[in-house]
């Protein structure tokens, strides 16, 4: 039951970084845009606020794999 854990731990931890990666894609192309006055600041912070969450949950699978003697990486 520990193994199954960590395997579903870490297929989330690798989705988890997935969208991380996509969502900094996302916030680079709109500071591109709000730097040419093409959109409004909202959507940057809304993709920046999404970002921090996911920085959050990334660091949580991290700790929890990790306490559990699972390497994370």
């Amino acid at each position: 039951m520990k193994r199954l854990k960590s395997t579903l731990l870490q297929k989330r931890l690798q989705l988890v970084r997935e969208r991380k990666k996509m969502l900094l894609l996302e916030e680079a192309r709109l500071v591109r845009l709000s730097r040419q006055k093409k959109i409004a600041a909202e959507v940057l912070s809304k993709v920046r606020k999404e970002k921090f969450q996911v920085l959050m949950e990334e660091a949580r699978l991290i700790r929890t794999l990790k306490q559990s003697g699972y390497p994370a990486v």
